[in-house]
């Protein structure tokens, strides 16, 4: 079997079916090539009867029940284990593949190669599209042996978010023997990268990844399971999750560490942190004030100007002035709404 799309869901009932749907059109001629596995990590809604009643009608979507929830690492690592593809797509049960990806994955697959990346859209909870995601400086096709110091940091050199070090499991087909060949990353295990940290440990001894420039996924937002524990805790996520991987495989005075640093900035705009201080004030009890000004003091850390600018104007800036600026952005963007103005 060639190809095998590996989903871990949980409580995605409400999302799971347009995924599948999305999936189901494509591979039906390819029986032989594909397989479609839901991993349930015992989900409390109605995936089951979701995934179970597609799977009564669709031979190549099986769907397997875990009898207690693991968390996304321990249950896309599980997804693999029964998997019995060649290569595993990871995929998340909330996200839509474009028409067409499934046609030119095959194709690319035929190259060999031990990683493939795509790139994928931004959408609102609903779907529609917002923009294109930021992955390289470019969208020409990559390819680099990540074992090779000198291709390794010129990778690293041209990414542009996180995305490029594997943040965003939907956009991954990983060859499964070299997923394999290295054991479960125990240290990341909980961190939500254990999928990242697994795959620099496959590059110690060799793995080659291609980016392939297009647009394969439209990812759905608000959506975020993390966001009822606060967007503190998202950022610490973030920020400590990429800096221990960062430091754990490369050092942190590493040239290659400072570029996985660079890359955890841009995804984390500024105004993130200044809505998250905002709302250390407004809800305390879940926002900690000092844990946000460590997670600024980390990301921001390297002994750059710009980094010691965006410190200061973040300790400086009154939540006062933020929740002004962005009261006028709101008024100023329903009225563009109002009068036909696209931003």
């Amino acid at each position: 079997m060639r190809l095998s799309i590996c989903i871990p869901a949980y409580n995605f009932g409400a999302f799971i079916n347009q995924t599948l749907d999305s999936i189901w059109g494509q591979c039906q001629s390819a029986h032989d090539a594909v397989e479609v596995l839901v991993v349930d990590g015992a989900s409390t809604d109605n995936t089951a009867i979701v995934v179970n009643e597609r799977a009564a009608g669709w031979p190549q979507l099986k769907y397997v029940r875990l009898p207690r929830r693991g968390g996304i690492d321990a249950d896309l690592a599980e997804s693999v284990r029964l998997a019995r593809g060649e290569y595993c797509w990871l995929f998340s049960g909330d996200d839509v593949m474009r028409d067409g990806a499934f046609e030119q994955a095959l194709q690319w697959l035929g190259r060999g190669h031990d990683v493939y990346l795509c790139k994928h859209s931004n959408c609102d909870l609903n779907m529609k599209v917002l923009g294109e995601h930021p992955v390289f400086r470019s969208d020409v096709v990559q390819i680099a042996e990540l074992s090779d110091p000198q291709q390794r940091l010129a990778y690293l050199s041209e990414g542009m978010t996180s995305e490029a070090v594997f943040s965003f499991i939907s956009s991954l087909i990983v060859r499964r023997d070299k997923w394999l060949s290295v054991h479960d990353p125990q240290e990341f295990m909980g961190s939500c990268w254990a999928h990242v940290a697994r795959l620099f440990a496959a590059a110690q001894t060799q793995l080659r990844v291609c980016y392939v420039g297009e647009i394969w996924i439209d990812r759905r937002g608000e959506n975020d399971s993390f966001r009822d524990r606060g967007i503190v805790n998202r950022l610490r996520i973030a920020v400590d999750g990429y800096h221990s991987i960062a430091e754990r495989f490369f050092g942190h005075a590493s040239p290659e560490a400072a570029e996985i640093r660079r890359m955890v900035r841009n995804d984390l705009q500024f105004k993130v942190w200044l809505h998250a201080k905002c709302r250390t004030r407004e809800a305390p009890a879940i926002e900690s004030r000092r844990e946000l000004d460590r997670l600024m003091a980390t990301c921001y850390g390297d002994p750059d100007v710009k980094c010691w600018l965006i410190r200061i104007t973040y300790r400086l800036m009154p939540v006062v002035v933020y929740r002004m600026l962005r009261g006028v952005y709101r008024r100023m963007s329903r009225m563009c709404q109002m009068i036909g103005i696209r931003g």
